[in-house]
C-alpha cells in the first residue's frame, strides 16, 4: 500500500501533455459541392524585425505572437465567406499528422480567431466555431539540398537557438501572403489539444523542406517540453478535400515557398532593370 501510494504521488507530479495526433487516409476523405471549403484570399501583414521569437508552453513550440494580429485571410466554406484573423505563429519539430502513412519532421500552426465584425457579401451562415488551425507540413533533408526552404535562416531562427535569453528577430520583414495560399488542403473540425476549444483545422498536403541544422535547432530549444508530451494517434473518420481528384491530395514538395516568392521577385527586378537598360 506505501510503495501505491509512492507511485501515485509520483505519477500525479509529473505533468504530461496529452499531444493528439491525425492519421488521414486520402481515399477516404470525402468531397462535397455542399461542403465545399477553399482558401479565398489572404492580407497577411509581414513578420517585423521587432517581432521576437518566443517560447508558447500551452502549444508546445516556439514562434512569434502579434500584439494585435498578423492580418487575416477569407475562408469559403459551405458557400458562405469568414474572415480569420492570424494571431500566432508557431513551429515545432514534430508534425500531428500523417497523410496515407507519410510522416512529417516538424510543421509550420498559424493560429486564427473568427472576425465576427466582418460581414460577407450574400448569405452568412453562424459557424459557430471562433478558431482556426492551418498547419504547414515540413519533411527534413540534408543541408545541401537545394529544395530547402529559406523562411527559417530569414528568420534567424539559429541565433535564436544560441541564446534564447535574447530578442530575436527576423533579419528582414518576413511575408507569409504569398506562401499560404489556396492549394491541396483537407479540413475537419475537433477540440484543440491545449485550449479544449472546438476548432477548425485547416491541413496543407504539401510539404516544404527542412534542413538537418535548422530542425536540430528547433529540437534543442523544444527539447525540454518535449519529454513531457504523450502522443496519442487518432484516425480522423470524417473530413473534408478541397481538390475533387483525390490523387492532388497525395504528399508532394511544395513550389510555393519563401525560396520561390524571393526569386521571383529578383527575377521582375532584373526584368524591369534590363528593360530599362536596353530599350
Amino acid at each position: 500500500m506505501k510503495n501505491f501510494l509512492i507511485i501515485f504521488l509520483i505519477s500525479i507530479s509529473l505533468k504530461f501533455s496529452l499531444c493528439q495526433t491525425y492519421k488521414f487516409e486520402v481515399s477516404k476523405s470525402i468531397y462535397y459541392q455542399e461542403k465545399y471549403f477553399r482558401f479565398l484570399a489572404n492580407n497577411y501583414e509581414n513578420i517585423q524585425q521587432g517581432d521576437y521569437w518566443k517560447f508558447f508552453k500551452e502549444e508546445n513550440g516556439i514562434g512569434f505572437q502579434a500584439i494585435k494580429d498578423f492580418g487575416s485571410f477569407l475562408l469559403v466554406k459551405d458557400w458562405s465567406i469568414y474572415s480569420f484573423k492570424l494571431t500566432k505563429i508557431i513551429f515545432r519539430p514534430y508534425c500531428k499528422y500523417s497523410i496515407d502513412d507519410e510522416n512529417f519532421d516538424a510543421e509550420l500552426l498559424l493560429y486564427h480567431t473568427i472576425d465576427n465584425n466582418y460581414f460577407p457579401p450574400g448569405k452568412r451562415i453562424y459557424l459557430g466555431i471562433n478558431y482556426l488551425i492551418i498547419s504547414v507540413p515540413f519533411k527534413k533533408t540534408n543541408n545541401d539540398d537545394p529544395s530547402i526552404d529559406k523562411l527559417l535562416d530569414f528568420l534567424n531562427l539559429e541565433k535564436f537557438s544560441a541564446d534564447t535569453s535574447k530578442k530575436i528577430g527576423p533579419e528582414k520583414p518576413i511575408k507569409l501572403y504569398q506562401m499560404i495560399q489556396h492549394q491541396p488542403q483537407f479540413l475537419f473540425e475537433a477540440k484543440d489539444n491545449f485550449s479544449g476549444e472546438k476548432t477548425l483545422y485547416l491541413i496543407f498536403s504539401q510539404y516544404h523542406k527542412i534542413s538537418d541544422t535548422h530542425l536540430e535547432s528547433l529540437t534543442k530549444i523544444y527539447e525540454p517540453n518535449e519529454k513531457n508530451l504523450q502522443f496519442n494517434e487518432t484516425t480522423i473518420k470524417e473530413f473534408y478535400r478541397n481538390f475533387q481528384n483525390p490523387y492532388d491530395l497525395t504528399p508532394k514538395l511544395t513550389l510555393m515557398t519563401y525560396n520561390n516568392q524571393y526569386y521571383l521577385k529578383l527575377k521582375w527586378i532584373m526584368i524591369f532593370f534590363i528593360y530599362f537598360i536596353f530599350i
